[in-house]
């Protein structure tokens, strides 16, 4: 039997995988799977060379038109905006900042930023997850702005306010920061890859699963327990229609829950799985079928929890009808601006341009014309 001790499998720390938590390896990024495991590595080569730039396009113009459409009314009213752009910058951020790096240093075959330098291996652990998991606490803050739409509508005017949700956001990264620090000087760079560094310190032991508390177990429950009342007082609460055939203020009520149990959903199976590779006993090594499996559940788990960066703008055009009127009137205004600066430049150049034959003139009126025609919408 294939000994499977040294393998990727073993000694694991968590991962900077929006929630997840995904352990894969001792390192806290993505490592390469051991050739002791061919198909787990040809599932990792295969998942790791298609499925990123996937993920970078779609989620690139989904997340830039949702904080296109964002800014609009009447979206921009409301504290619910904020969260969901705010989710969407992190998104972005997350995709070009470390899905996108480590698919370029997959094809290059070069080295992950984080294991260029020691230091760069300690500063780059914190700053992935500082981004990272602040998207999880955006849906949790979103949960929580939609329960008091529904369940405390008296306190609606105090704490349902764009103010209060700039506050709640820096609440959130701050924390995020003091959180994260610890990854400064529990990571290192050794043999060439930036790992978490195992002794019997107590705070290495412990603090782990501190922060996978607050990166993810604390955060899904959060999630769980708002969305199960949110649910229910769609059930049992009927709000008046407002603008645009749209509930208000419900509005994104819908987009918020949908985002959230979609959330959840991706992100459960991988939280699983880094329980089950941070507990499983030592004769589980043993097993190389198990292990073969339980690698590949832990490279698909690392993509699943990656589809959450790219669902905003697909989720908010399914749930809300208003995200979808404003996408098409985003649309109209950019396609007049267009036209107008069009017409601008035409009739500079007939204005710059000598007129000479009588065709020429009659192609300039008839041009003139049509720019002052008014393009239905």
């Amino acid at each position: 039997m294939t000994n499977v001790t040294n393998t990727s499998l073993h000694n694991f720390t968590e991962l900077p995988n929006n929630g997840s938590l995904v352990l894969i390896g001792i390192s806290n990024d993505y490592k390469p799977v051991s050739e002791d495991m061919p198909s787990a590595h040809e599932l990792e080569i295969v998942l790791t060379t298609w499925v990123p730039p996937i993920l970078i396009v779609l989620g690139s113009i989904g997340n830039i038109l949702t904080l296109l459409i964002m800014r609009r009314p009447p979206f921009c009213h409301y504290a619910i905006s904020f969260y969901i752009t705010a989710y969407a910058v992190s998104s972005l951020l997350a995709i070009y900042l470390f899905l996108g790096s480590e698919w370029i240093a997959f094809l290059a075959h070069a080295k992950a930023i984080d294991d260029q330098t020691d230091w760069l291996c300690r500063l780059w652990q914190f700053i992935s997850r500082a981004i990272t998991y602040s998207s999880i606490w955006f849906v949790v803050a979103m949960t929580i702005d939609r329960y008091i739409i529904i369940w405390q509508a008296k306190h609606v005017s105090s704490m349902c306010t764009l103010f209060m949700a700039k506050f709640v956001a820096v609440i959130i990264m701050v924390g995020l920061v003091v959180i994260s620090i610890h990854a400064m000087w529990l990571h290192e760079l050794m043999m060439g890859k930036c790992y978490f560094f195992h002794n019997e310190d107590l705070h290495a032991i412990i603090w782990p699963w501190v922060s996978a508390s607050f990166y993810s177990y604390i955060p899904l429950t959060l999630i769980f327990i708002f969305d199960v009342s949110i649910l229910t007082g769609l059930c049992l609460k009927r709000p008046t229609k407002g603008r645009h055939h749209e509930q208000l203020p419900m509005v994104l009520t819908y987009t918020t829950l949908g985002l959230s149990m979609m959330y959840f959903v991706f992100v459960i199976p991988p939280t699983v799985i880094n329980v089950v590779v941070r507990t499983y006993p030592p004769s589980w090594l043993e097993d190389y079928k198990f292990m073969t499996q339980l690698k590949k559940a832990s490279i698909i788990g690392h993509y699943m929890a990656w589809v959450n960066t790219v669902t905003v703008f697909y989720v908010c055009l399914f749930f809300s009808r208003t995200f979808r009127l404003e996408l098409v009137a985003f649309y109209r205004d950019l396609i007049e601006k267009f036209r107008s600066y069009w017409c601008i430049q035409q009739r500079r150049r007939i204005y710059e341009l000598h007129v000479g034959s009588n065709s020429s003139a009659a192609t300039q009126v008839e041009t003139v014309d049509m720019c002052t025609e008014t393009t239905p919408l």
